[in-house]
């Protein structure tokens, strides 16, 4: 097997499992290394992620599912937020991804 190919389907299942609130950042771009909260995953396959810096949850982010690296941590509250269409603000979200970088870094 290809080694794209391997890439495409261990992403192709990670993003089966993406969901609102996780935690992910950009591998390629202009954004490289920047963490982000998903926001949802779009109809053609993308997904739509916030920072609540340079990209605000009124205008998230349409990335490559292969341009993202998905990390296991998890905001339930953002989730919950995101899926009852409640209000988010760009404030909130930065805090949420502070909590979670610090998880991260144990």
């Amino acid at each position: 097997m290809a080694k794209d190919t391997k890439r495409v389907l261990e992403v192709q299942g990670l993003v089966d499992e993406v969901r609102p609130g996780q935690l992910v950042s950009s591998t390629q771009g202009r954004d490289t290394g920047r963490y982000y909260l998903v926001v949802s995953k779009s109809e053609d396959g993308f997904i739509l992620v916030t920072d609540g810096e340079y990209r605000g949850i009124e205008k998230p982010k349409k990335k490559n599912p292969k341009h993202l690296k998905f990390w296991p941590q998890f905001s339930e509250k953002m989730a919950e937020r995101l899926a009852n269409k409640s209000k988010v603000t760009n404030a909130e979200i930065m805090a949420e991804i502070g909590e979670l970088l610090r998880l991260l870094q144990g």
